[in-house]
């Protein structure tokens, strides 16, 4: 088995598990964190819950089975305007080592953990997390964040958006029409590949991102279904 380190978009990654980086407090905000509030909804709803209970902590590994991919959440940090810490690092790679096998994990993918908002250096996160998982004997993906990277679901919100008549989205999502302007001129921009990019557009909150892409979601859902019926 083999562990490998990546530039480039870790929700690309063929790996069974990827590693979501979460606080205690129930806030998905920004980062890998956003991408996966987004990607799996319920999941995001079902954090919450557990962070209200108190049930999400630093060294307790959380595991979400969705249908395309099973994200394991990992708390890096304990508030997500704190730092992160490396006994933090420490207890959660501690944790996985023990409880992997037991939890049917068979491959894995994981950001650099703590280096992005978490103040932690990346070759020092690098070091931590390479003496874990060096041991295990699966195969293991560590992903240097590339801003530049493509990302499929981006593309297909993106293709969605640019097709549509701005005053239909607006009517179809209950966003305001100059918000919806504002999310079709940032889609047009060469420096954004990826849908958390588009959280730091002024006028673009997680809400109106939310709305979008489920609507994106729900066509796309819809025109599959439509073409499969044309099969029978």
């Amino acid at each position: 088995m083999a562990l490998k380190i990546i530039k480039g978009n870790i929700f690309t990654s063929q790996c069974q598990t990827l590693v979501n980086t979460i606080n205690c407090v129930g806030v998905m905000g920004a980062g890998i964190a956003l991408e996966c509030r987004l990607r799996y909804p319920t999941m995001y709803s079902r954090y919450v819950t557990l962070c209200k209970e108190q049930k999400i902590d630093i060294g307790l590994l959380w595991l979400f089975k969705a249908p395309d991919k099973w994200v394991l959440n990992f708390p890096t940090k304990r508030h997500w305007k704190g730092s992160s810490e490396e006994s933090f690092l420490h207890a959660g790679l501690q944790k996985l080592v023990q409880t992997f096998r037991e939890r049917g994990i068979t491959s894995i993918a994981f950001p650099l953990l703590g280096a992005d908002r978490g103040g932690i250096a990346p070759s020092r996160s690098l070091e931590i997390m390479t003496e874990y998982l060096s041991t295990l004997d699966i195969d293991v993906e560590i992903y240097e964040y590339d801003p530049m990277a493509q990302d499929d679901i981006y593309a297909s919100t993106k293709s969605w958006l640019l097709s549509q008549n701005a005053t239909d989205i607006a009517q179809k999502t209950s966003i305001r029409i100059d918000y919806v302007y504002k999310l079709i001129e940032a889609m047009q921009r060469s420096d954004i590949h990826q849908l958390n990019q588009l959280a730091r557009v002024e006028g673009v909150g997680i809400k109106t991102l939310e709305k979008i892409f489920n609507q994106a979601r729900s066509q796309s859902s819809s025109k599959q279904e439509t073409q499969q019926k044309r099969l029978f």
